[in-house]
C-alpha cells in the first residue's frame, strides 16, 4: 500500500500528472539530443542538469509550509523588479535582448523567475481582501501595478513573448477572482489601446511588427511552392517541418537532411518543430495531451481547494503552463505571430525549466496538505 506524498498516486488526476510532467522531461532530453546531433552541440547535457535541480527544488518546494513563501513572497518580487532594471544596464545580450544575468558559468533569467513572483504576489494580495461581490475597476489599481512593473521592464528587453504570458497568468487570476462585466469591458479596451499605442510610439519593436506582419501575410497570400528552401520566415519553416511529420513522423534522417537544417532555433522557441516531424500528428497530439493534464491537475486542485490562497496560487500554476504551451505551440503551427518563448520543460533553457518544475512542487503542496485535511 502507497503511505506518505506516495499516497498522492491513488488519485488518478494526481498520477496521471505526474506521469505527465515525467514524460514531458523524457521528452526534452531526447528531442534536445536530437537537435544537438544535428547542430553539433551538447544542450541535453545541461538540461538533463537543470531538470534534476529542478526536481529537487520541486521536492522542496512541496515540503515547506506556504505560510513561509507567502512571508516572502513580497520581498522576492522586489528583489526580481531589481534584477530586471540590473537586466536593462548590466544584463548579457544575447540576440539583440538584454535577458540574462551571468553568475559564474550560469545564465539566469530573472523574466522567468518572475512569472511565479506574480502569481505568488497576486495570491495573497485577493486572498487578504476577501471581495463578497465581483471586483471593480477602482479596487484593481493594486493587481494592476503588480503586473504592470513587470511586463514594463520585460518588454523593455526587449522580451515580448515573456511580458504576454506574465500579463495572461495576471488576467487569468483576475478571471477566477470574479470581476465586474463593465469592468471587464474597460480592461479589454485598455489593453486594445495599449497595444495600438506601443505599436505606434515603437515600444513594439520593429522586427516584432515584421513577424506580425509576416504572419499577416502567410495568412491572407497562398503559396504553392513546396521547397523548405522558398520559405521566407521561421514560421513557414516551422510550420513546413511540423506537416511533414504527417500522421506518424518521419525518420530522423529523413528530418535532419530535408526540413529541419533550413529551421533555426529548434533547441529553443522552435522545439516543438523537429518533435512534430519526427512524431507526426499523433505523437503531437500526445504532447499536448500531456500539457492539458497538467493544467486540469491545477485547475481541479483550485476547484477543490479549501484554502483561498491555494486555489489562487493552483490557478496561476496552471495558466502559466497553459499560456506558455498555448503561444509557443501557436506560433510554431503558424495560428499566432512568433514572439519567442519557450515551450514549457522541452525547450532548452535552466531558468524556464526551474520555473515550471518549482511551480508544480507548488501543486504538489496544496495537493498534500489536502490529503492531510482530508485524512
Amino acid at each position: 500500500m502507497l503511505t506518505g506524498p506516495l499516497a498522492l498516486l491513488r488519485h488518478p488526476w494526481t498520477a496521471a500528472a505526474m506521469l505527465a510532467a515525467l514524460a514531458l522531461c523524457a521528452v526534452a532530453i531526447e528531442n534536445l539530443a536530437f537537435t544537438d546531433a544535428l547542430m553539433g552541440t551538447t544542450y541535453h547535457r545541461a538540461q538533463a542538469v537543470w531538470l534534476v535541480i529542478g526536481l529537487c527544488s520541486a521536492g522542496v518546494v512541496a515540503a515547506v509550509d506556504p505560510v513561509y513563501v507567502r512571508r516572502l513572497a513580497s520581498v522576492g518580487y522586489l528583489a526580481l523588479v531589481v534584477l530586471l532594471a540590473l537586466v536593462l544596464v548590466v544584463g548579457r545580450e544575447i540576440n539583440y535582448s538584454r535577458r540574462w544575468i551571468e553568475i559564474g558559468p550560469m545564465n539566469l533569467q530573472p523574466s522567468e523567475f518572475m512569472k511565479l513572483s506574480v502569481i505568488l504576489v497576486l495570491a495573497d494580495l485577493f486572498d487578504q481582501r476577501r471581495a463578497t461581490a465581483p471586483w471593480r475597476l477602482r479596487d484593481l489599481w493594486r493587481p494592476a501595478v503588480v503586473l504592470a512593473i513587470p511586463v514594463v521592464l520585460i518588454n523593455l528587453e526587449p522580451d515580448l513573448g515573456t511580458s504576454i504570458v506574465v500579463a495572461a497568468i495576471g488576467g487569468s487570476i483576475l478571471l477566477y477572482e470574479g470581476v465586474r462585466g463593465r469592468s471587464l469591458a474597460l480592461l479589454a479596451v485598455a489593453a486594445v489601446v495599449a497595444v495600438a499605442v506601443a505599436w505606434e510610439t515603437g515600444a513594439i519593436r520593429s522586427y516584432q511588427k515584421g513577424r506580425a506582419e509576416a504572419w499577416y501575410q502567410a495568412i491572407v497570400e497562398e503559396d504553392d511552392d513546396p521547397k523548405p528552401t522558398a520559405r521566407r520566415t521561421q514560421a513557414e519553416q516551422a510550420l513546413w517541418a511540423v506537416g511533414s511529420g504527417q500522421q506518424t513522423g518521419r525518420s530522423d534522417d529523413q528530418a535532419k537532411n530535408s526540413i529541419l537544417r533550413h529551421l533555426p532555433f529548434v533547441h529553443t522557441d522552435f522545439a516543438l518543430a523537429p518533435f512534430a516531424a519526427r512524431f507526426g500528428l499523433f505523437g503531437t497530439l500526445g504532447l499536448f495531451a500531456a500539457y492539458f493534464v497538467v493544467a486540469a491537475w491545477g485547475l481541479r486542485l483550485a476547484d477543490r481547494a479549501t484554502d483561498r490562497f491555494d486555489a489562487l496560487l493552483a490557478v496561476g500554476v496552471s495558466a502559466l503552463i497553459f499560456w506558455q504551451f498555448f503561444i509557443n505551440a501557436g506560433m510554431v503551427i503558424g495560428l499566432l505571430p512568433v514572439v519567442g518563448i519557450t515551450l514549457p520543460l522541452i525547450s532548452y533553457g535552466g531558468s524556464s525549466v526551474l520555473t515550471v518544475l518549482v511551480g508544480l512542487g507548488f501543486l504538489v503542496n496544496i495537493a498534500l496538505r489536502r490529503r492531510t485535511r482530508a485524512g
